[in-house]
C-alpha cells in the first residue's frame, strides 16, 4: 500500500484539535476531530486515538475474520470513549469535551472501518463513493423521513448525534469494503468536507493520484481556498 496523510490548522482557528495516528506496517488508519473549549477538543483527539491504537497493537492477532475484526475496532472505540470520558471528569477545563471518530483496518484486500461522528471514509475506485454516514441531526432526521429543511437553522443540522467522550455510549457503524488494485480510500476530518464536494474531491484525487503526499497537500489547499473554517486533516491509502 501506498500511504500518505496531513493535518492542518486551517485559516480561522488558533489550534488543531484534529489528531491522527498511522502504522503503515499493521495498516492501522486513525483520524479523530476535537471538540470543547481551552483546546479539550485537542485533548479529547490526541488520547482518543492514542488509547485506541494502544488496544489495537494489544489484540489484533486475536482477529482471525471478519467478525473478529469488527469486534476488535468497535471494542477499540469504547475503550477510548471510556477513558476520554473518564479524563473529562478530573479536570473542568476539559469538562464536555468529546470528539468524532474513524478508524479503519485493512486486512488482505478488505478495508474494515469502524466510526462515530462526521469524520468520513471515502472509497474511490471507477469513482468516488463516501463509505460512512454522518452521526448528525441532520442525517437522523433524513433516516427518520422527518422533513425540517428551512425549519431548524443550520448549526442545529450539524448537532452530533455520537462522540467519542459523549455523556452516552456510542454505537459505532462498522462498514466492510473489498479493495481492487490502485483503489484509493480516503479518511478526513468535516474541515475537508465542509470546504470541497465529493466531486471537488474526486477531481483533485484523480488529478494528482500518481503521488499521494501531492495529492494530500492539494486537498488541503483547495479546503483553505475556499475558506478553511476548520482544521483540516485527511489520510489518503493506494491499495496495491
Amino acid at each position: 500500500m501506498k500511504v500518505a496523510y496531513k493535518t492542518d490548522i486551517g485559516k480561522k482557528r488558533t489550534h488543531n484539535e484534529d489528531s491522527i495516528i498511522v502504522d503503515e506496517s499493521m495498516h492501522i488508519f486513525l483520524l479523530a476531530d476535537g471538540m470543547g473549549g481551552h483546546q479539550a477538543g485537542e485533548v479529547a483527539s490526541d488520547l482518543a486515538v492514542k488509547e485506541c491504537y494502544a488496544w489495537l497493537k494489544e489484540h489484533i492477532d486475536k482477529a482471525r475474520n471478519i467478525g473478529d475484526v469488527s469486534n476488535l475496532l468497535i471494542e477499540s472505540l469504547l475503550k477510548a470513549h471510556h477513558t476520554v470520558k473518564a479524563r473529562a471528569t478530573t479536570d473542568i477545563n476539559l469538562a464536555g469535551m468529546g470528539t468524532t471518530f474513524i478508524q479503519m483496518l485493512v486486512v488482505g484486500n478488505n478495508a474494515h472501518i469502524c466510526h462515530v461522528g462526521d469524520s468520513r471514509a471515502y472509497h474511490l475506485g471507477s469513482e468516488i463513493k463516501q463509505i460512512t454516514q454522518d452521526h448528525t441531526s441532520e442525517m437522523y432526521f433524513v433516516k427518520e423521513g422527518i422533513a425540517v429543511e428551512g425549519v431548524l437553522p443550520v448549526q442545529k443540522m450539524r448537532v452530533l448525534t455520537q462522540a467519542v467522550g459523549g455523556q452516552a455510549t456510542p454505537v459505532p457503524e462498522i462498514k466492510q469494503v473489498k479493495l481492487h488494485p490502485k483503489d484509493i480510500l480516503l479518511l478526513c476530518s468535516d474541515g475537508l468536507t465542509d470546504m470541497l464536494s465529493d466531486k471537488e474531491i474526486e477531481s483533485v484525487i484523480q488529478k494528482y493520484r500518481d503521488n499521494l503526499p501531492v495529492t494530500a497537500d492539494n486537498l488541503i489547499h483547495e479546503a483553505n481556498d475556499k475558506g478553511g473554517i476548520d482544521n483540516i486533516s485527511v489520510i489518503l491509502i493506494e491499495y496495491e
